[in-house]
């Protein structure tokens, strides 16, 4: 009989599907590894039980303390869930344009959800702020994931270990969205440590800093984007730019309607910035050698976006999708 203690043993070990939408014909193969099936739905499960459990390990945590940190969404329901299991309070800051689906979900686990304005990283009032100021004021632990150097050791351990021994080490390229880096910058180092040559992708949306700081180093002026869960307006301690072989650009508009388009042709829920890698996989693929393997991470679903890009409403609204196209 195969059981589970908690929720927690499900975290991890997600599985590789292939991915045929935009990829061209007779081209190489790719492959989506699908971290939405992660027990929140997302990819942040692997950082936030990481983060907390050696936290407690070590002392730094003990049952009955609040953890507190900012998040688009997704680490704030892992972090919601992984303290209910494990007996801790969570104070989640997230801005206005989180989907609510996703703050909704947040709650779903106890945790408390506060929601600031749309504004710059260093705004008192923003949700990244909020969050360090809550921490140093009363004492709580700050899971601070844009700088945990843990972050980036959890998906070292899980993520790219995963992904080497699921294509028995025949993986050529790597897509990976950036949002703190550290799903990318664990993984990339894992797999590039196994085998230099593996050509490593980040994905970023227009608008963010991190293109600009990979490719010129320097710090850009961020824009406004509409996708969740990746791009940033700082640089952050858990996002190595010297694990990068490569950047791509990736607009909202595209991001969206890839997401859309996989969902309806593969079966596969989608997120937004699913969609943005999906797109660069695309790009990826048309430049690689036909022999090549290509791992993208899908780092949540499209469930938490029915308000937002699988809504014709909002798509329309926001000029993202033709009228034509409305109700197709």
């Amino acid at each position: 009989m195969k059981t589970y203690d908690n929720i927690l043993e499900l975290v991890g070990h997600t599985p590789l599907v292939r991915l045929r939408t935009g990829m061209p014909e007779n081209g190489p193969e790719a492959y989506a590894k699908l971290d939405f099936l992660n027990p929140t739905g997302s990819v942040k499960d692997r950082m936030a039980l990481h983060i907390i459990r050696k936290a407690m390990d070590e002392g730094r945590l003990k049952p009955g303390d609040t953890v507190v940190d900012n998040t688009s969404g997704n680490t704030g329901a892992s972090m919601a869930m992984v303290c209910q299991v494990l007996g801790l309070k969570a104070v989640v800051t997230t801005p206005v344009k989180t989907s609510k689906e996703k703050t909704d979900l947040i709650r779903s686990f106890g945790a408390e959800v506060i929601v600031t304005p749309e504004t710059l990283h260093d705004d008192p009032e923003g949700f990244y702020m909020v969050a360090r100021r809550l921490a140093k004021e009363n004492g709580w632990f700050d899971l601070n994931q844009y700088n945990s150097l843990d972050n980036i050791e959890a998906h070292y351990l899980t993520t790219g270990p995963e992904i080497w021994d699921d294509t028995e080490g025949q993986i050529t390229h790597f897509v990976c969205g950036i949002g703190t880096g550290g799903t990318f910058s664990g993984a990339a180092r894992f797999l590039k440590e196994k085998n230099p040559n593996i050509r490593t992708v980040a994905v970023d949306p227009e608008g963010s800093i991190f293109a600009e700081l990979i490719r010129h180093k320097r710090i850009g002026r961020s824009q406004p984007y509409k996708v969740e869960g990746i791009g940033t307006d700082v640089p952050t301690d858990a996002m190595l730019p010297e694990l990068v072989d490569e950047v791509i650009t990736v607009s909202d508009r595209d991001s969206f309607l890839r997401a859309r388009e996989i969902t309806r042709t593969e079966g596969i829920s989608a997120g937004g910035s699913s969609g943005s890698v999906a797109w660069a996989m695309e790009q990826v693929a048309r430049e690689a050698a036909s022999e090549a393997l290509i791992v993208g991470i899908f780092a949540d679903g499209g469930i938490k976006y029915l308000s937002k890009c699988f809504n014709d409403e909002w798509m329309t609204q926001h000029g993202f999708l033709p009228d034509s196209e409305v109700n197709s």
